[in-house]
């Protein structure tokens, strides 16, 4: 009896290790092997992601530009010798007045006669400010001058006007004018200068009623 007891224990023994240790399926390497892929494929949110295309890149911003300073000119001027004839009787120069406009100084001839006409004009720079005739340096406040000389003019006696007096204006508050100089009447050209600050565009033109010439100079 004792032996059949230790027989048919041995027996129960044998067969519960060979059920723990013996064909048994692999837990690790399946967990393993079901975490790959075939060759060449992808999981498939892989594969949606990469055949989507790609989202476009936010543009970068840009700098706003600094406000422009610049201003139009306030009309159209160079540098160059302007000139024009006369026409009708001769005149005289009577007055001359300066001021500053938006923009740019104005320089005004006032000229009369005893007979309508229109003067001419020949408005230019010049090194150095001269007298008609003799040639003799004429003194005049500024680093720049502007030449005036208006044709289609005559002395006193043959036009019945009044020279402007005084012969130098000194004016205020403009913004390149420093001087503005009556030289005097010679072989019917009257000559004058306009003593600036630096040299910059101007245009010349004239009004009627009475007989102007208007020399208008930019500030820049």
């Amino acid at each position: 009896m004792n032996l059949l007891r230790t027989l048919l224990a041995a027996s129960l023994a044998v067969a519960v290790v060979s059920a723990c240790s013996g064909d048994g399926p692999d837990l690790d390497r399946t967990a393993s092997g079901a975490s790959e892929q075939p060759s060449g494929s992808a999981p498939a949110a892989e594969a949606s992601a990469s055949a989507a295309p790609p989202a476009a890149a936010s543009p970068a911003p840009v700098a706003a530009l600094p406000p422009q300073t610049l201003s139009a000119p306030a009309f159209p001027a160079n540098t160059a010798t302007d000139t024009e004839e006369p026409a009708g009787g001769i005149l005289g120069v009577t007055a001359m007045r300066a001021a500053r406009q938006q923009g740019y100084d104005r320089v005004v001839f006032q000229l009369g006669g005893k007979e309508r006409g229109a003067p001419g004009w020949r408005v230019g720079y010049t090194d150095q400010p001269t007298q008609d005739g003799s040639g003799d340096p004429v003194k005049v406040a500024g680093s720049a001058f502007l030449s005036v000389v208006l044709t289609g003019t005559g002395y006193p006696m043959d036009t019945g006007t009044t020279e402007p007096s005084p012969r130098r204006l000194a004016p205020k508050g403009t913004g390149l004018v420093k001087e503005v100089v009556f030289d005097g009447v010679f072989e019917g050209q009257t000559a004058a200068f306009i003593g600036l600050s630096a040299q910059r565009p101007f245009r010349v033109f004239r009004l009627a009623d009475p007989a102007r010439v208007v020399v208008d100079i930019r500030h820049r």
